[in-house]
């Protein structure tokens, strides 16, 4: 491990979080801060410096590891956030990387193999367990197929005003393009989103990217 890294721990099972700290330690890294939830980490939060690496439970009492990832990364937006967790489900796993952390392992993880994957991320790497890997994979390739499906559902007119969006063209330069009132292209877009299962032009650029 790299010179002095500095680690915080959010783990509500109190004997295998003094593991996590024994093992870092030998490891050579230093404690930042060490927590059983995420409210008392807030308690503290004045006072914790923050850390390059947090180690995170996804199944913690009170504010849970998913919802923690969201404000964790507003507190330490440097530090790597690497989820720890037993919690094999699929929508868990897809959130929990969709929000922000930089990797996902699953428990009971070796002690032993804990050090190398660690400095997989320090050396600038994502790190995903295997299992974990497949069923993003799987998620990804489910999302494209549903994607699809949507897209297939726009009118002709449908898709020209999507692809005028995306190209950044506001809803008057679409009604000039398209010779039709910026009414008419409010309409269109209004239903796209539907069809999308959109709310807002930046979730509709999200899934159109």
């Amino acid at each position: 491990m790299h010179h002095m890294v500095t680690v915080g721990i959010i783990e509500d099972d109190y004997l295998l979080r003094l593991t996590y700290e024994e093992a870092l330690r030998q490891f050579g890294a230093e404690i930042a801060f060490s927590f059983s939830s995420i409210e008392e980490m807030k308690e503290k939060e004045k006072t914790i410096e923050a850390p390059f690496l947090i180690l995170l439970d996804i199944g913690l009492p009170g504010i849970s590891g998913l919802d923690g990832i969201y404000l964790l990364s507003k507190m330490f937006p440097d530090a790597h956030l690497l989820v720890i967790s037993g919690n094999t489900d699929e929508k868990a796993i897809w959130s929990a990387i969709t929000r922000g952390a930089k990797g996902y392992l699953i428990k009971p993880i070796k002690l032993e193999s804990l050090k190398q994957q660690i400095d997989i991320i320090i050396d600038g790497g994502a790190l995903i367990a295997p299992e974990v890997a497949t069923l993003l994979l799987k998620k990804v390739q489910l999302e494209k197929i549903e994607l699809n499906k949507k897209y297939a559902d726009l009118t002709p007119r449908e898709s020209e005003v999507l692809n005028y969006l995306m190209k950044g063209f506001t809803y008057k330069e679409v009604a000039v393009k398209m010779d039709i009132s910026v009414s008419t292209v409010n309409d269109f877009i209004k239903k796209v989103y539907k069809k999308m299962d959109v709310h807002s032009k930046s979730e509709l650029l999200s899934l159109y990217l």
